[in-house]
């Protein structure tokens, strides 16, 4: 028997806390790997509930098992929530480690682009630090409206709908809240926004790091993707390293990795100028792939035509995501 088979054969009695359904019986067990030169097991294992608990008790049943009793070093674990059969709108956060890496761009591209390809969306701008979305949509003069219930109207340019903190506050102000009252605006944008028509994907702008937001957003929709945004720059991969383990550890499922400002084409050569790899090194980390490698463009508009070459990206990312969520 392989060192593999019989890492499934000692861990496939192993159940899942909520469902008490075992690997076996589930089918949970997706990989199982090992990186010798670590003395190290890797797995995907699939659970009903990726909450911190579900994955802090199967971690350490996991470990009792592949560490204690085979003599691995260590394990490394990416858990991924069973699919729901459930059908309705896909939500995608739009996460990063630390801010400046274009995150609200991609979002604002990745919108388009799923537009262009006849869906409907919409835009939830939660960056509550640092609010972008009215700005690249050209929405900053729009008035915030509701009606008597206390639900709010949506701006919408192009087909996209959006809702941004920034509309919550006076101009160039932040958002100055925590806890709770982070909790009732994500209340506000995901259950009292009055939406035009039917939605197939909404995209949640998150602010950079791993606060309170983040905390909140799976009481909201669990079922939601993660894609992180970073730069080659090695302090900003280094970082998404960090928020893409902390975003695992609160139970969210990270698909992928955009690599934004990858590089600056000129006459056809490209130059790196933040460096190389960044976007592959969060990747590989977190054990999910690299989605897309953004150019630098220069320009005014922050917005890219579908016929200009980052538009063409966006299209392909946005395939990419329709085919994952």
């Amino acid at each position: 028997m392989s060192k593999i088979s019989d890492i499934k054969e000692k861990i496939k009695f192993i159940a899942d806390p909520i469902t008490k359904i075992s690997f076996l019986e589930g089918d949970s067990i997706k990989h199982v790997g090992i990186d010798d030169e670590n003395n190290t097991v890797m797995f995907v294992i699939e659970v009903s509930e990726k909450t911190p608990d579900v994955m802090k008790e199967l971690t350490r049943e996991i470990a009792k098992v592949v560490k204690i009793e085979m003599g691995f070093s260590g394990i490394k674990i990416d858990f991924v929530e069973k699919k729901s059969d459930k059908k309705g709108p896909r939500t995608i956060l739009i996460a990063s480690g630390k801010g400046g890496v274009g995150k609200s761009t991609v979002t604002a591209n990745l919108a388009y682009a799923l537009m262009r390809m006849g869906k409907r969306v919409a835009i939830i701008d939660a960056d509550v630090y640092g609010a972008n979305m009215p700005k690249i949509l050209g929405a900053t003069e729009h008035q915030l409206l509701g009606n008597q219930d206390g639900k709010i109207y949506p701006f919408e340019r192009d087909g996209i709908q959006m809702v941004s903190t920034e509309y919550l506050v006076e101009k160039n102000r932040a958002l100055l809240l925590r806890g709770p009252m982070l909790n009732k605006v994500l209340k506000l944008f995901f259950e009292d926004t009055l939406w035009v028509g039917e939605i197939d994907y909404f995209l949640v702008d998150l602010p950079p790091g791993t606060g309170d937001i983040m905390l909140d957003m799976r009481t909201f929709n669990k079922d939601a993707k993660m894609v992180l945004v970073t730069t080659p720059q090695e302090n900003a991969s280094h970082i998404a390293i960090k928020a893409g383990y902390a975003a695992k550890d609160l139970g969210h499922d990270i698909i992928g990795v955009v690599e934004n400002m990858s590089y600056y084409e000129v006459n056809g050569d490209k130059h790196y100028i933040f460096g190389q790899g960044g976007g592959k090194e969060v990747a590989d980390e977190l054990m999910v792939e690299v989605l897309a490698e953004l150019p630098i463009v220069p320009g005014k508009s922050s917005i890219y035509k579908e016929t200009d070459v980052p538009g063409m990206l966006y299209l392909n990312l946005a395939r990419k995501l329709i085919k994952l969520v």
